[in-house]
């Protein structure tokens, strides 16, 4: 048997190329916060970040943005990663410059890993959060293109790092529940 210094996790990213893409529409935080707590839905909805924020973070760039996340208490977030540029996960409780906390900073190890946060994932207990998608370029971090893909009692949160490509499989984020 061969020994294996470095585990890679199973990652099918083949099911994420050539997917559609459009600038999105940014919601405003307030509006798509009501709306939520009012129906008691879920869902993924870009936001423009907070620029203090980004740059606390070092993340800058055309397509810099934040995705404002509910789910479920108990929800399992996983990541995982195929790309040659390092990708980076960043999952806040709020977007604001006051006060927020990191529920996670994910970054993947090294070009071509497909680790991107703990093999595992971890389990969220806040319904509503805040992720940054972006990838690594010089000394700083470039926001991704982001797509939201709905399945079965969850969603996939999909980056692509490089424009003109339609390849969603170099950040991908997944939330899922009801396990």
């Amino acid at each position: 048997m061969a020994y294996r210094r470095f585990p890679i996790p199973e990652f099918n990213h083949k099911a994420f190329r050539g997917l559609d893409w459009s600038q999105p529409d940014y919601v405003h935080e307030e509006d798509i916060k009501k709306e939520l707590a009012e129906k008691d839905t879920f869902g993924i909805f870009p936001i423009k970040a907070n620029p203090d924020i980004l740059s606390r973070f070092s993340v800058q760039g055309e397509h810099a943005h934040a995705l404002l996340c509910k789910v479920p208490n108990g929800s399992r977030l996983i990541g995982r990663s195929y790309s040659w540029w390092l990708q980076r996960a960043i999952v806040t409780d709020s977007i604001t410059s006051d006060e927020f906390k990191v529920l996670a900073d994910w970054r993947t190890p090294r070009p071509m890993n497909t680790r991107l946060g703990p093999e595992d994932g971890i389990k969220i207990n806040d319904k509503l959060l805040y992720v940054i998608s972006c990838h690594g370029h010089s000394d700083h971090w470039v926001g991704n293109r982001t797509l939201v893909k709905e399945i079965d009692d969850g969603y996939h949160l999909l980056g692509c790092a490089k424009d003109g490509t339609s390849n969603f499989y170099e950040f991908c984020l997944t939330f899922t529940w009801g396990e």
